[in-house]
């Protein structure tokens, strides 16, 4: 690459000469590539520890008399300078001798170089990274032998203590990988750790490991320590082990997509940093918070940031605080924590203007005037640079999409047509007290005029008099309307109009596991309340519940979910309804209502951590006790709804969505703190929950009227309204959302181990049914099976089938680990068996493969005995398994007509075939791989088969593992296994043939066995469809008639001839396969086939023999991959 002339005054200091000329020098650095010694040692040591990273090769320009060097190109590979180099020679050196004097030379030189930087620049924007960043990058993947599309985020300088000795070095931070890097006089340390292996990522300063980090994976804990950035790297860190952990709870797979916008953004006072990524990851970590601090969409980006003043009316005061700017939304929140927060969505603003000095108040220099279209206006003050943010709206406000105009049309709904419901409460009115009555009317008289001060929907001020109000409960009839501003799930339904009424249209047409599992809850939601005592409440629920089983697949329907729904379908009408859930489970509880419950057991461990800073004596209590996991579970899940009056529970919501989830954590602490006398005295854990239930049961409200109309039986215990204020007064400042996301980090680590540690002893267990494998083999081969799906970018999804089922591999990553282990897997037509082998094993037909199908596959192949083995080849090349596509090689015309003249040459064509031609290869390899992706197999994916040709699938793979243990049964509930498996046509043997040709190609003597066996074979087929004269024909007889048969001898080269075949030549017949009915009647038994393979002692020595797998699986584990198998 050729940088700005640069001048140097010592040629050879730290570099060697490679090439030498009258005006250039390629020179090499020391330490790097073939130079040897002491200076080299000490250059490759200092080059490790300093800052900056020169690139390992670069260009000098010189002139015989003059003292000054310069550089003119640098690179980071030998054939890039090699490029540059031979460009001097073809464009530059040719016209040097022209001129005079040196200096005209120089002059040249320089400007030849500056005009080719300045012609390369016009074609180029703004650079992603720097040139130091690139030779770092470049330096990473070549030490750590990373695939090229594995992105480096950034890197520190620190050391690794190894032993009671700090390593010197630099830690590299990527997207999946921590490593480290250490070069001290010849002596080189590197550790690479995965993201997704870590189970505890800490700061720590003990007086062995001072102001260390500390990182724990399953195979041990690293201390790093001497950063100059400590905080820094920490929390970049924390953040791409949290991507890391995400990805594996939500079973994504994919690659990190970086935000090229960042690149053509309007900016101004952005820092410089390390890399383009290291930018982007850094503006994730603030989008992430500033959705979180107000309650937007989490796809929301933060544009930027200004400190300002806000003007607010209902006090008029100045109050100073930070404006954020995203795509959609012009936020404030105050410097003074919870006086006064803003949100404007862009969509309604109106217009946006300067606004003049001596406007409302003092202070109001450099201010802009929002106004929206409902004409409200917004004053912001002391703005640094008011023109650049004017501009900055401007330009969002410009990339808003278009709405476009549509005219309701009022229709009668037709038969089978649904319409949605309002707010439930209003069609299933419950009977009020005339108090009841009167505190309501009050509560809603000082919400109205509080709306009338500070302004009503998604722009109100949200102030600290709101939050007291919030504190004391929000009156029924405004309860939906506040809950869908506070929770910001009001903006989604903005953002997504008429999105609810199509998934309702599709998700009840359709018929899925969750619409089942919906249905069976329906009538257990809330079933004292009237609303779903009736088909209008119930069908209402199914909608919202099996419209975002249908918008989020991922989450589908979790028990918990109806609950929660139906509570807000009592306040809300239903498409808000169905807006608030969505915001629940994917932003104030995320993670909560998947299949594992991952954020709920999360939240466990956090709550376990608060207990024990705020409640220490109680927490050992617990601990001693098993409670703290039987506590937060049904609590957190249902938002106490299951454990507290459902009339109580609604208030601990108001401020759930007013001030997100601590306030869970910080009403769960103060029950927990009310009642620790009690707790302290239980001496077992049922006597605990007791006192825990007792006072759930016994809190109250009498400012709403309960749902069942039977007497409360418990005792009284404190006003919920009461309780809720105590922990915002206990707790309410010590556990912030900043805390608690923190200690999720912290914990989301340590469970996504546990659940992927009780996976793994799952799947073991299972797999260990089959007694293929031993144990520790079977550890080894699911740890590979692990790492090639997070090399590939798929991480192990939980599956309710069978454990194993979480492991899924598809047919490059199966070959890849059967042809590194099994002893099958050798040679030219190891491909082909390696495709049969896991034709065999899908069960499904879906070109994915489980951990047990690969554990099977390799099993039988490497510890099956004899029968077991001969049984799996048979039925891995058995019809309908080895499809007709799979059959047609070389020797068939384009009308399917076959041009071999008898069996025996066909034979010897399939023989030869077993070391195919390049051309022959690439068509075979086409029609095996054709089956591994049934998207585009057209045999398998346009319903070729019938469903009795499916059905023969099912018991040919059946019968292939009819001799394991755990029997035929591939999946749980499958039938069990025949033991008959279907005979084999002439043409699928033959291929049968080849492959056991091909497995003892390597011993004489095993050849000469498979030969003699396929000749007896291949005479049976003969007689199996030409019996004498009709006669009933035993097995035994068969046999004797094959022997019978004049005998075929094996040349050296794999060829079968017939040595009286000479003496028997007469005019040319038709042979027997031409024959119009020999393709349907041709065949061989398995019990012909096992019978006569183990006929041959080296045959059945051979498939007897038990292969190891310990060194192959060690030496597939320590591999060094240059590429992803993806």
């Amino acid at each position: 690459m050729w940088i700005k002339p640069q001048e140097v005054f010592i040629k050879t200091a730290l570099w060697d000469s490679d090439e030498v000329t009258l005006y250039f020098v390629l020179q090499r650095r020391k330490g790097h590539g073939k130079s040897k010694g002491l200076s080299s040692l000490l250059v490759g040591t200092l080059d490790s520890v300093r800052d900056t990273k020169p690139a390992p090769y670069r260009i000098l320009h010189q002139t015989p008399n003059s003292e000054i060097y310069y550089v003119i190109a640098t690179a980071l590979t030998e054939q890039e300078i090699r490029q540059d180099w031979r460009w001097l020679f073809e464009n530059v050196s040719p016209t040097l001798h022209s001129f005079d004097t040196e200096e005209e030379i120089t002059e040249f030189v320089c400007c030849k170089i500056n005009s080719i930087i300045a012609t390369e620049q016009e074609n180029l924007t703004e650079d992603e990274d720097t040139i130091t960043y690139k030779n770092v990058d470049y330096d990473f993947h070549q030490r750590f032998n990373m695939p090229k599309d594995e992105k480096l985020v950034c890197y520190y300088s620190c050391s690794y203590w190894k032993g009671k000795l700090p390593r010197q070095g630099w830690i590299y931070l990527s997207v999946h990988y921590m490593c480290f890097y250490s070069f001290i006089f010849g002596t080189k340390t590197t550790i690479k750790i995965r993201w997704a292996d870590v189970t505890e990522l800490a700061k720590t300063n003990s007086l062995l490991f001072p102001d260390s980090i500390k990182i724990v994976t399953r195979d041990g804990e690293h201390y790093f320590t001497m950063f100059l950035k400590k905080n820094e790297t920490f929390a970049l860190m924390q953040q791409l082990a949290n991507i890391a952990m995400k990805q594996l709870i939500d079973d994504k797979s994919g690659s990190f997509n970086i935000d090229k916008d960042l690149l053509t953004k309007l900016s101004k006072n952005v820092p410089k940093k390390p890399s383009f990524l290291k930018r982007d990851l850094d503006a994730r970590k603030q989008s992430n918070l500033y959705t979180l601090r107000f309650r937007l969409p989490q796809y929301e980006k933060l544009d930027g940031t200004e400190e300002c003043t806000l003007w607010t009316p209902y006090n008029k005061k100045h109050n100073w605080g930070r404006l954020f700017l995203s795509q959609n939304f012009i936020c404030f929140d105050s410097r003074v924590p919870h006086l006064v927060r803003l949100t404007i969505p862009l969509r309604n603003v109106h217009q946006v203007e300067r606004a003049d000095a001596g406007g409302a108040g003092g202070g109001d220099t450099g201010s802009i005037l929002i106004t929206t279209a409902h004409h409200t206006s917004f004053l912001f003050g002391n703005i640094s640079d008011r023109d650049f943010l004017v501009h900055k709206i401007s330009e969002l406000l410009a990339k808003l999409p278009k709405e476009k105009a549509s005219k309701a049309v009022a229709r009668v709904p037709e038969e089978g047509e649904w319409t949605p419901q309002p707010p439930l409460m209003t069609l299933f009115r419950t009977h009020q007290t005339s108090t009841i009555k009167q505190i309501q009317q009050k509560k809603e008289k000082q919400w109205e005029d509080h709306m009338a001060e500070v302004g009503r929907g998604v722009s109100m001020y949200q102030t600290t008099a709101g939050s007291e109000l919030v504190v004391h409960g929000i009156p029924e009839f405004l309860r939906g309307e506040l809950w869908s501003v506070f929770s910001g799930s009001i903006l989604q339904k903005a953002q997504n109009k008429g999105l609810y009424e199509r998934l309702v249209n599709e998700a009840l047409s359709s018929k899925n596991q969750a619409n089942d599992e919906i249905e069976r809850d329906l009538h257990r939601s809330l079933p004292e309340h009237p609303a779903f005592q009736n088909d209008v409440g119930i069908s209402a629920l199914r909608r919202v519940l099996c419209a975002y089983a249908l918008k989020n697949p991922t989450i589908g329907y979790c028990q918990a979910m109806n609950i929660v729904a139906s509570v807000l379908l009592i306040y809300c009408p239903e498409e808000q309804a169905f807006w608030l859930l969505a915001t629940i489970c994917e932003t104030l509880l995320p993670d909560y209502y998947n299949t594992r419950v991952v954020g709920a057991l999360v939240d466990q461990g956090v709550l376990e951590d608060l207990t024990k800073t705020h409640l220490p004596e109680l927490h050992a209590k617990l601990n001693e006790l098993g409670m703290m996991k039987m506590i937060s579970l049904s609590w957190f899940l249902t938002l106490f709804i299951s454990v507290m009056p459902y009339e109580c529970a609604v208030n601990v919501m108001d401020c759930f969505f007013y001030d997100g989830a601590k306030v869970i954590f910080q009403v769960t602490l103060t029950i927990l703190d009310i009642n620790r006398d009690k707790l302290l005295k239980c001496s077992e854990d049922g006597q605990a929950m007791q006192v825990l239930n007792d006072y759930l049961e016994g809190i109250y409200n009498e400012e709403a009227m309960a749902l069942s109309t039977e007497p409360r039986t418990a005792e009284r215990t404190i006003k919920v309204q009461e309780l809720v204020y105590q922990s915002y007064r206990s707790f309410g400042a010590s556990v912030s959302s900043e805390n608690i996301e923190h200690l999720r980090l912290k914990h989301r680590l340590r469970v996504v181990r546990q659940l992927e540690e009780s996976l793994e002893k799952n799947t073991l267990r299972a797999l260990q049914q089959d007694k293929l494998l031993e144990p520790n083999e079977l550890q080894e081969l699911l740890s590979v099976i692990r790492e090639e799906l997070l090399w590939a970018k798929r991480v192990p999804c939980e599956r309710l089938e069978a454990p194993y089922e979480a492991y899924r591999l598809d047919y490059g990553q199966f070959k890849t680990l059967f042809t590194a282990l099994s002893p099958w897997a050798n040679g030219d037509y190891a491909e082909a068996i390696a495709a049969r082998m896991f034709k065999l094993v899908d069960n499904d037909d879906d070109g994915l493969v489980s951990a047990r199908g690969l554990s099977v596959a390799i099993g039988l192949s490497a510890r099956g005995d004899a029968p077991q083995r001969l049984r799996a080849l048979y039925c891995a090349h058995a019809p309908p398994l080895l499809s007709p596509t799979e059959l047609r090689p070389a020797h068939f015309t384009d009308t399917g007509e076959e041009v071999a003249a008898d069996a025996m040459s066909f034979f010897e064509s399939m023989e030869n075939s077993s070391t195919p031609e390049p051309g022959a290869t690439s068509a075979t390899q086409a029609d095996d791989s054709y089956n591994m992706d049934k998207s585009s197999d057209s045999a398998y994916s346009q319903s070729e088969w019938s469903q009795a040709g499916a059905s023969a699938a099912e018991c040919v793979r059946a019968c292939a593992l009819a001799g394991l243990p755990a029997g035929g049964a591939s999946t749980p509930g499958s039938p069990a296994a025949p033991r008959a498996a279907p005979p084999l046509p002439r043409a699928h043997f033959l291929r049968l043939l080849a492959a056991l040709h091909h497995l003892a190609h390597h011993s004489a003597l095993l050849y000469e066995a498979v030969a003699a066996a396929g000749t007896i074979l291949l005479q049976l087929g003969e007689l199996n469809h030409r019996p004498e004269l009709g006669r009933e024909i035993s097995q035994d007889s068969l046999y004797l008639a094959a022997a019978a048969q004049p005998s075929f001898v094996v040349d050296p080269n794999g060829n079968t001839t017939d040595p009286d075949q000479e003496s028997r030549q007469g005019p040319p017949s038709p042979s027997r396969e031409s024959e119009p009915s020999s393709d349907g009647v041709w065949s061989i038994t398995l019990e012909q086939f096992l019978a006569t393979m183990l006929a041959e002692p080296p045959l059945e020595e051979f498939f007897n023999k038990q292969w190891p797998l310990m060194p192959k699986l060690e030496a597939l584990r320590q591999r060094d991959r240059l590429q992803s198998v993806s």
